[in-house]
């Protein structure tokens, strides 16, 4: 089994409009070839992590959603139902990118706007947990600082190591590597500290390993988690060079998708810490 704890599709008639309006934009977008680049890698790092942001709202303690929009904030409902505001919010930027004549400002116009959204619901989270009586300020924010350190310190190292592979990469490659150590440590933070199960079989494995070994009762099972993320971050970023290289639009577009499958759940943890205390 590896998929996680929850896993479900929604009712049909829920799954057919969401995939129906994925094919749709997805068409939309192709043909109209908005750019895409590195900065687009950065573009749609917020809405990589509203989706997680959305989905957390939807599980326990919170279940913010009435029963009629809960389907759309399921897994794996919820990556659908954000890739489809995002989808169309890029056409629509695209678009006036196009007939303005200022399509190179599209990649930064649509990260202000995921961003601006992002900021709306952290923001109405908080003051949820804070009006529920049981909000946690510590490890929300500890993550992000921590993850933003980490993510750092290990972008520096590889720029010493492979100076010229992190300036061709100098907009994907600290995403990447921030995603997926944000993801490591917030997981760590949730399993050593806070007591919350893991739902996903593969990150419980290696902690469960690493709950194993001599070190468990004095650095707890969560730093091997984190050291498997950064490292198989940090060699995404170095086997993708040539590919980026030679095929930009492409490497780009996966490597937003390598990011967005550590910032989503790593945005997905932060808010349920705020739901701990």
């Amino acid at each position: 089994m590896v998929l996680p704890t929850g896993f479900a599709l929604p009712p049909l008639p829920y799954l057919v409009v969401l995939v129906g309006g994925v094919v749709l934009i997805a068409a939309l977008l192709v043909a109209l070839e908005p750019p895409v680049d590195q900065r687009t890698v950065v573009a749609l790092a917020p809405w990589m992590a509203l989706g997680g942001a959305l989905h957390a709202l939807n599980q326990p303690p919170i279940e913010l959603y009435n029963p009629t929009l809960a389907p759309l904030f399921g897994t794996p409902s919820v990556y659908l139902t954000t890739f489809n505001t995002m989808g169309t919010v890029w056409l629509l930027l695209s678009f006036l990118g196009v007939r303005l004549g200022h399509d190179e400002n599209v990649p930064r116009n649509l990260g202000l706007v995921g961003t601006g959204i992002l900021t709306v619901i952290l923001v109405l989270s908080a003051i949820t947990a804070l009006r529920s009586g049981i909000i946690d300020p510590v490890w929300a924010p500890l993550s992000v600082i921590l993850s933003l350190f980490v993510a750092a310190i290990a972008v520096l190292a590889v720029a010493l190591w492979r100076t010229p592979l992190v300036i061709r990469a100098r907009y994907a490659a600290p995403v990447v590597v921030f995603a997926h150590v944000f993801d490591g440590i917030s997981t760590a933070i949730g399993t050593d500290v806070i007591g919350v199960a893991e739902r996903s079989p593969v990150p419980r494995a290696i902690m469960e390993f690493a709950g194993g070994l001599p070190t468990a009762s004095t650095i707890g099972s969560g730093w091997l988690f984190v050291l498997v993320k950064l490292v198989v971050a940090i060699a995404v970023v170095v086997l993708m060079d040539d590919y980026l290289q030679e095929e930009p639009v492409e490497a780009s577009l996966l490597l937003s998708l390598v990011a967005a499958v550590g910032l989503g759940p790593a945005t997905n943890n932060v808010v349920l810490f705020l739901f701990t205390g």
